[in-house]
């Protein structure tokens, strides 16, 4: 669009009409010569209707399914979400396994591929670096101990589960046949090859994935790379101020609320889990149930998995149900290494480096191969990583040493890592035992096994109890050891002293007040605070909360750090040109719906304050491209902080007329805000609305992201969708401040509510849709209600779920 600093801006409107014309022209003339490309390529006879609609599942009528004692249903709704009925546990997780490869299969090879290291074999060279870090890490081999250690029935199942899958494959021999994606790959100008037929899935395939997701949900390892290169151009005592250890933010993602605040006298809970936006959605809605529930067939479950992972991961039964969302125990530490060529030294003597070869298929490339080199504490990710290489120089530790533990002259520091998500484990055992859980005492039973990542669980049951749970043990760290700062590597004083988990974390049950909504005994923030007001304020403005007031609270959008910030915006004095945006705050209520402009403008300054106050004070070199306003400091602390502190050095200097250096500053940003939304939505404020620039559109993460030809991002990609919210806001729709935009980057990838007095009326929605198949019915049909704040019917019983079917397939036995 045109804008005041366009040079077109004056055109007429005919002029404009031509221009539009002229780029609609040279963009379908793109996309006829890509196409021209690819038909030169030997694939003029690509029809893509049929390409696609090759790899649609059969949903209704009957399947053979190698393996099955009897006969498997399987019931979709008209979002075509699967309920699964069978009579043993083996049918129904190999069902299972059958009908999440219908749906998910290349999400499925992904996500393997990604666990084990392999994904620049089939999507290029911007994988090399992530297929580096897997093979250091050696998710595969952790898996394998894993599976050794788990009890005979959950070996049992996730062979099932694998069997399932593998069905699916024996039917579907042709790639193309899987996903059209397969399709895609190996086209020219997408930098892939197009790989052999996926291998068939095995129980150590879901183990990886299991472990990949450990890791990945841990931030520990780049918060202590952070505050290490942080260093450069900050204190500690300033870096600790961007750390704050109140709680700011450990507001859950999931909440129970106790039958003293519900309509009906029992308990509900809510889950909202935020991640970054992905197409297909992390999670894949489903039920799983015993036709006759008793010992040898105890699950009755709905609710949302992983692709690749049987059993229910979030959801209900007949009983309970429960949630969770990442915990703030850190899972990992960096140890500083003093590396000797292939030695290293530790309580002052040389070991061995020890070390193998991984070599890295990659597509249009020659293969990659790199040296994994470890410790005693773990693969030194120096080695793969120039941010790493950074920490292990500007790490206090590194600088400072320890007395009498000095290094020689030319000895370089390493950076190791040890983890818990690096240990084997019984996770799965735990996932399935929560699944078969009746009872609080069962359900903290099962918490027991889950040793990584750390997690927040909050439960409640038909009893009318609630509660909160703290899962993954954290390591058993030495005394003054925090897992905030990288470690000195060289003597044993930092090696963890026991193994993780051994002891169970925090536990709250049954609090009096009604409602689990923070870790017990935090603090809180400004989103956690405006989290319980909703919670406890439902039972004062509503009477009681009831299904559809709880859902209101996942898509609350009032934004309390702009009520906090806003008074002292309006308190400093800015030019008329500014003044006309700030007159949106005057009269503003701190919501932040999709079509406000007041929120857009609040929302500008809020980032132009961030990188005017903090921005400037960060390292700027590329070692520390990761660093500054990504979301990993809870910034509204660190804000509120300041504010009360006018003339805080962070603020800069002060201004004219004895201006306290905060005002100056706000003035500044102010003015920048002003500028920044006229250059993207023109001079007259009142056009602007937040939710033509805070935007998320769903991405194929493998082939639609990155340096790809327009038309595969157009085949695989989703619309625009315009969002409210924000980071501080329970909605939880955040975006990155480092950046020039105002893209959201994390956001809730679902939102459930389960009303224990009738399973029945309880709701859910998804990110996206249900199917992982380009342009199928479910492929982004639950996006615009998810985008809305909508939720749809979520049925549990047998007699709800049959009035809820609109397809029905029968897996039969290949002998029956």
């Amino acid at each position: 669009m045109a804008t005041s600093t366009d040079p077109g801006a004056s055109a007429g409107p005919a002029v404009r009409r031509r221009r539009r014309l002229l780029w609609r022209a040279l963009a379908a003339v793109a996309v006829l010569l890509v196409l021209a490309l690819l038909a030169a390529a030997g694939v003029a006879g690509w029809r893509l209707a049929t390409v696609l609609r090759a790899s649609y599942p059969q949903v209704s009528g009957s399947l053979d399914a190698d393996g099955l004692g009897g006969l498997a249903d399987v019931e979709r709704d008209a979002a075509g979400v699967p309920q699964i009925y069978a009579s043993t546990p083996h049918d129904l997780f190999l069902a299972q396994g059958y009908v999440q490869a219908q749906d998910r299969f290349w999400q499925m090879d992904v996500s393997r591929r990604y666990a084990d290291g392999t994904l620049a074999a089939v999507l290029g060279a911007s994988w090399v670096a992530h297929d580096e870090l897997a093979r250091a890490l050696d998710l595969r081999s952790v898996a394998l101990h894993s599976y050794s250690l788990l009890q005979p029935e959950t070996k049992a199942d996730l062979q099932a589960y694998a069997q399932g899958v593998n069905d699916y494959l024996h039917a579907h021999p042709g790639a193309g046949s899987l996903s059209v994606e397969y399709s895609v790959l190996g086209l020219p100008y997408t930098g892939t090859a197009q790989g052999p037929r996926p291998a068939a899935w095995t129980p150590i395939d879901t183990l990886s994935w299991l472990e990949a997701v450990s890791w990945d949900q841990d931030s520990a390892v780049a918060q202590e790379a952070t505050r290490s290169l942080l260093t450069q151009t900050l204190t500690r005592t300033q870096i600790d101020a961007l750390y704050p250890s109140d709680g700011a933010g450990s507001a859950l993602d999931a909440w129970a609320v106790s039958g003293k605040l519900t309509s009906t006298g029992a308990p509900m809970l809510a889950a909202a889990p935020i991640a970054p936006p992905s197409l297909p959605s992390t999670w894949y809605q489903i039920g799983l149930h015993c036709e006759h529930r008793d010992t040898t067939c105890p699950y009755d479950d709905s609710g949302y998995t992983e692709p690749g992972v049987p059993a229910v991961l979030i959801g209900h039964n007949q009983s309970i149900a429960w949630s969770w969302s990442g915990g703030t125990v850190h899972n990992s530490d960096l140890y500083l290494e003093k590396v000797d060529g292939n030695q290293y030294l530790y309580n002052g003597h040389e070991y061995p480096v020890s070390e193998r070869r991984e070599k890295i298929q990659v597509a249009g490339a020659a293969p990659v191969t790199v040296t994994v080199r470890s410790t005693r504490h773990g693969p030194l990710l120096s080695d793969l990583s120039a941010v790493f290489r950074r920490a292990g120089t500007t790490a206090p530790a590194a600088r400072a040493g320890e007395p009498g533990q000095g290094a020689p002259p030319g000895i370089a520091y390493g950076v190791a890592v040890d983890s818990t998500a690096l240990a084997p484990n019984t996770t799965a055992d735990a996932l399935l035992a929560l699944d078969q859980a009746t009872s609080w005492d069962q359900f903290t039973s099962a918490a027991r096994g889950l040793t990584a990542p750390a997690e927040n669980m909050v439960y409640a049951d038909t009893s009318g109890d609630i509660g909160y749970q703290a899962a993954g043990g954290a390591p058993a760290r030495a005394a003054g050891d925090g897992g905030t700062w990288p470690l000195p590597g060289w003597t044993s004083a930092h090696d963890w002293t026991g193994a993780p988990g051994s002891a169970l974390p925090a536990q709250q049950f049954d609090p009096e007040d009604g409602y689990i909504a923070t870790s017990p005994g935090a603090t809180g923030g400004v989103r956690a605070q405006r989290t319980v007001a909703d919670l406890v304020g439902g039972r004062i403005e509503h009477a009681k909360l009831d299904a559809a007031g709880l859902a209101a609270v996942q898509d609350d959008a009032y934004d309390p750090e702009a009520a906090v910030l806003v008074p002292y915006l309006l308190r400093v004095n800015v030019d008329d040109f500014t003044d006309s945006a700030v007159a949106l705050l005057r009269t503003w209520d701190y919501t932040e719906p999709a079509g406000s402009s007041a929120a857009a403008y609040y929302n500008a300054v809020w980032a132009e304050l961030l990188r005017l106050v903090i921005g400037r004070q960060l390292p700027q070199d590329a070692s520390a491209a990761q660093l500054g306003l990504d979301g990993s400091v809870s910034w509204d602390s660190v804000v509120n902080t300041l504010l009360t502190q006018p003339n805080n050095p962070w603020w800069g200097a002060p201004g004219p007329d004895h201006q306290s250096a905060r005002d100056a500053m706000l003035a500044k940003a102010m003015a920048k805000a002003r500028l920044d939304l006229t250059a993207l939505m023109g001079k007259d404020v009142t056009t602007w609305t937040w939710g033509r620039v805070h935007t998320l559109t769903p991405e194929s993460q493998t082939l639609g992201v990155g340096a790809r030809p327009a038309v595969i991002k157009w085949l695989l990609d989703g619309q625009s969708l315009q969002l409210s919210g924000g980071g501080s806001d329970v909605a939880a729709a955040d975006w990155n401040v480092g950046s020039d935009a105002f893209t959201v980057g994390a956001a809730p990838a679902l939102r459930m509510v389960v009303d224990l007095s009738d399973p029945d009326n309880s709701r859910w929605i998804g990110q996206t849709g249900e199917s992982g198949h380009v342009d199928d019915t479910h492929y982004l049909d639950q996006a615009p209600m998810w985008a809305a704040g909508e939720t749809r019917p979520w049925p549990f019983t047998p007699s709800a779920v049959r009035a809820s079917t609109l397809d029905d397939l029968v897996l039969r036995p290949v002998d029956g």
